[in-house]
């Protein structure tokens, strides 16, 4: 359910609309906003830009928006100290006129009702196609850091602008309205499909799927192709002999359990989230689309990029445990990547894998989380079971391999144990529970891309038990290729890893990228492929954003002929 901090969200973005319906009465475009100090309105305006006026349209002030009023009046009233606890609601995402202002104003945080690729869907194309968390994300060097959340009650934001009559002949919105398919909904699509196949439900074993590979013991080569057969039939393994003194992963442990066992206030302070440079601690926020509900855990999230975690270190000994296990993960992924690379993608040039990897540059993306799935009464935890929650929802991570460290006795972890059969009637999940002196690793959807679906990024959750008694912890280390690293393959379209990176982010922490549009999705691209796809291999080609999309589509192993 919503903390009270969601609800007070929520409370004011009913004001931010409000104003908007306000601006349609008057004849003005619809958009309002509200400031907020404590969750208390201090500010309130909406638009004085006439609906004549829409898209350059009309004479007067064109600068007249929601935001540009509301920063007018406040900036006027309020000290700089009161604006820097300030958060601004607005009902639609800003423009970047507006954004600028909300920046130079001195507020903290920017909440949006609609995004602006919503409205789009409604509106038609107009504006800078810039989302304002990148936009702030750019400014991270600047005066402040900004906080910023949306979409955020959405729909009721949208049925402002049909209500309005400015958008002629507009339908009534819904959340699953957004423009093209990218690259990123196809790959979380194919988690709600194997969902909506079935697996979900099917039996769980351990059954020693995942194997245990000792990196000490043999030639490099005969290592590698035991990595390589692990990661091209299910895209999982479990490395000993790894190299990573125990004692460093223990303090990682020990500096974990110590921050979250804080208040939950607390930890906010300490290392608030900012989803434009993925940093900070999220409480219950990840929503993943294949389940729609909020996983059942808090994290701390530690992207290594220079400036990502200025003050947001919760302490002195957090931030040395943290590096000392960043730095060790980092010279085992590399090592990881080198030994895949030769077979993954002879195409590029040695060690071109491994080194577009960096820590602490001005490009890095490689990320250290800080997991515990907090302990619940047994009450608690049949209700949520029943009500479709997990500790960690079925997904596929972004990266190119992720390390996971467990400690023992601390079970949860599976993974499905046949993804390349093609049939989710004989598909199971497989434990992969905690070995000693072990480290999980799993292949992403980054190095799957790369390798044009040789390696298999594969669908893995974290159950929740009936006996949830206990917390739970775990830390990952996602090795994510730096931001302006090209990930060129041959059958898919080149695109630059901080792209990719920030769709899959979107997807997973905007609530109205919910599971119905996810399905449509899949049932799109779904009714394309049988035998009269085939017979009409061109027309299916033209229909799909690349070439490559096709080739994935149509593969033997395609985990879209799941969805039923």
């Amino acid at each position: 359910m919503p903390d009270s901090s969601q609800r007070d969200d929520e409370a004011c973005m009913r004001e931010a609309i409000a104003e908007a319906a306000a601006a349609t009465s008057e004849g003005k475009m619809p958009f309002g906003a509200v400031l907020a100090i404590d969750s208390v309105i201090v500010a309130r305006a909406h638009n004085q830009c006439p609906a004549a006026a829409k898209r350059g349209g009309g004479t007067g002030d064109v600068t007249r928006h929601a935001e540009m009023e509301l920063v007018r009046l406040f900036t006027s009233k309020l000290t700089a100290e009161e604006r820097s606890n300030a958060v601004l609601y607005t009902s639609t995402e800003p423009c970047v006129m507006c954004a600028g202002a909300i920046y130079w104003s001195g507020v903290s945080k920017v909440v949006y009702g609609c995004s602006a690729r919503q409205l789009e869907a409604l509106s038609g194309p107009g504006g800078f196609d810039i989302p304002v968390d990148t936009l702030y994300g750019m400014a991270s060097k600047g005066a402040r850091r900004m906080e910023c959340l949306g979409p955020l009650l959405a729909e009721e934001s949208l049925q402002v602008h049909v209500d309005s009559g400015v958008w002629k002949n507009a339908p009534v919105p819904t959340t699953a309205e957004f423009p093209p398919v990218t690259q990123a909904d196809l790959d979380i699509a194919v988690e709600a499909a194997l969902l909506k196949s079935g697996l979900g439900s099917a039996k769980v074993v351990d059954d020693g799927v995942v194997p245990v590979i000792d990196l000490s013991v043999g030639t490099d080569e005969q290592v590698a192709e035991k990595l390589w057969q692990a990661a091209m039939e299910v895209g999982f393994f479990c490395v000993v002999g790894h190299g990573i003194d125990q004692s460093i992963i223990d303090g990682a442990f020990g500096a974990s359990e110590t921050f979250f066992a804080q208040p939950l206030e607390d930890k906010k302070a300490q290392s608030p989230l900012d989803m434009s440079i993925n940093s900070g601690f999220e409480y219950f926020a990840q929503v993943r689309p294949s389940t729609g509900v909020a996983d059942q855990k808090e994290s701390l999230q530690i992207t290594a990029r220079q400036g990502c975690m200025d003050d947001r270190w919760p302490s002195d000994e957090f931030h040395k445990s943290a590096d000392a296990l960043l730095e060790a993960s980092h010279q085992l992924a590399k090592r990881i990547l080198n030994l895949l690379q030769p077979q993954a993608i002879p195409h590029v040039e040695p060690e071109t894998l491994a080194n577009s990897h960096t820590l602490w540059e001005e490009d890095g993306q490689c990320t250290l989380r800080f997991l515990h799935y907090p302990p619940l009464d047994s009450d608690t935890t049949a209700k949520l079971i029943d009500d479709g929650y997990w500790r960690a929802g079925p997904h596929t991570d972004w990266d190119n391999v992720t390390l996971l460290y467990q400690q023992m006795g601390q079970n949860g972890l599976e993974c499905c144990a046949n993804p390349r059969t093609g049939d989710p009637a004989s598909m199971y999940w497989t434990a992969v529970n905690p070995v000693e002196g072990g480290i999980a690793i799993n292949v992403g959807d980054m190095l799957a891309r790369w390798s044009d679906g040789k390696l298999f990024s594969n669908l893995h959750r974290v159950r929740l038990p009936p006996d949830a008694s206990k917390s739970r912890y775990s830390i990952a280390f996602f090795a994510q290729s730096d931001k302006k690293a090209l990930i060129e393959s041959k059958e898919s379209e080149p695109i630059t890893a901080g792209d990719y990176i920030l769709s899959r982010i979107r997807s997973n922490f905007d609530k109205n990228r919910t599971t119905p549009m996810l399905i449509a999705i899949a049932a799109k691209y779904r009714s394309l492929i049988g035998l009269e796809a085939q017979r009409h291999n061109f027309e299916l080609k033209k229909e799909l954003p690349s070439e490559g999309l096709y080739y994935k589509l149509m593969s033997p192993e395609n985990m879209f002929r799941s969805f039923a």
